[in-house]
């Protein structure tokens, strides 16, 4: 396609050897990564007409890390069915463009909190990761406390399952839900009941709630 041409003539122009150095560095390996930053990923996008077939033809650009990450800023959210949502979590790379796929397009779903509930109880690992890095971008918008607590008490479960991606975004999950003031109640709550964990860490994330 034409358009995905000029935006990789876009890649070439913008790109940044410094910021993709550093990321290789880091162990951020992608086979092709232009380096681009955020203005600059958000510059592209504004000269991208939104449709599902630049977005799916970005998402199969699967070794450039510019394609994956501009995928989900292109594609109209109004036109994101669940199956297209499920395909791509289940096609997930890595935690960058879970990242951006959570920011912005399967925050603006309106099924995006079942979304949540169905990922953080999966076994895939990646898929676990981009349920809870989900359920922390709703914290704000969505007024639902059991929602809230039942996410908490799963991440509080997965919080014990060693050191993947998954254990790291679940224990985001319950610091940003304590210091988020609709959630944060709820979260303490779910700690303070939870049995067989560890009394200090329970403690301490309730610390962070006490001194907001």
């Amino acid at each position: 396609m034409q358009q995905l041409k000029e935006i990789k003539r876009l890649y070439r122009l913008y790109m940044n050897g410094v910021v993709s150095h550093s990321m290789r560095s880091k162990g951020v390996d992608y086979r092709v990564n232009f380096g681009l930053t955020m203005p600059l990923l958000r510059r592209i996008v504004e000269q991208i007409e939104p449709s599902v077939a630049i977005a799916e033809e970005l998402w199969q650009d699967r070794g450039v890390r510019e394609s994956m990450l501009l995928a989900p800023m292109v594609f109209p959210v109004s036109k994101c069915t669940h199956s297209v949502a499920q395909r791509w979590v289940e096609e997930m790379p890595n935690t960058e463009v879970a990242d951006f796929c959570c920011k912005f397009l399967f925050s603006q779903l309106p099924y995006a909190v079942e979304l949540v509930e169905e990922w953080v109880k999966t076994e895939s690992d990646m898929i676990v990761y981009t349920g809870f890095r989900l359920a922390y971008s709703l914290l704000e918008s969505v007024d639902n406390t059991e929602w809230v607590r039942s996410v908490a008490e799963w991440a509080v479960v997965v919080a014990y399952q060693g050191h993947s991606v998954a254990v790291a975004a679940a224990r985001r999950y319950l610091t940003e839900a304590l210091l988020c003031e609709r959630a944060g109640a709820v979260v303490v709550q779910v700690l303070q009941q939870a049995s067989g964990v560890d009394a200090e860490w329970r403690d301490n994330l309730i610390a962070l709630y006490d001194a907001r």
